[in-house]
């Protein structure tokens, strides 16, 4: 578990799935990722149960919470994926509450998930893609220390039934002699 004086990133647990079920089951919010249709509990729980070995499946998720005066709240979830060693990256996607957002959660779980990749992982960057007219993302991304790298033209159809771009994001770490 890794954390900061007031969030922290851990493992999902069985507890988690009706919470993670109703995130993937927002139909509107779909668009932005490979999800078509609903998932079910039974698959969400055997999502959580198999997802412990990140060099198996080269992603993970990661649960976000926030401390509060009750004990800790989930907040979101962070993931990695296209984790590839070799070449020392991953693909950084952040869920946060919708009723949640704009309090700062993300930026705190993308600094946790970032300090993860560099000193558990030995990673050289992380990157992230966004839909070109999600700016509420793009700024985020830009505020954790993302540099937008690059676009793909018409990549995503967005709820409207057009097309918007998609902007590729790059977090860059110093190198690490020890991990040459």
């Amino acid at each position: 578990m890794l954390a900061s004086d007031l969030h922290r990133i851990r493992a999902m647990e069985s507890k988690d799935v009706d919470l993670l079920c109703s995130w993937e089951n927002e139909s509107s919010d779909w668009w932005m990722g490979a999800t078509l249709q609903p998932i079910s509990r039974e698959a969400m729980m055997v999502f959580v149960e198999g997802s412990a070995d990140l060099y198996q499946a080269r992603q993970c998720r990661w649960m976000l919470d926030q401390k509060t005066s009750e004990g800790w709240q989930s907040v979101g979830a962070l993931d990695l994926y296209d984790f590839d060693p070799r070449q020392g990256r991953a693909g950084v996607a952040v869920h946060v509450e919708r009723n949640l957002r704009k309090q700062g959660h993300a930026l705190a779980g993308l600094a946790l998930l970032a300090n993860y990749a560099v000193q558990h992982l030995g990673l050289k960057q992380l990157y992230a893609e966004i839909p070109a007219g999600h700016k509420a993302s793009r700024n985020l991304f830009t505020k954790a220390g993302y540099v937008e790298t690059g676009a793909r033209k018409d990549w995503v159809r967005t709820q409207g039934g057009t097309w918007d771009d998609l902007i590729t994001c790059q977090l860059l770490f110093e190198s690490n002699p020890t991990q040459s």
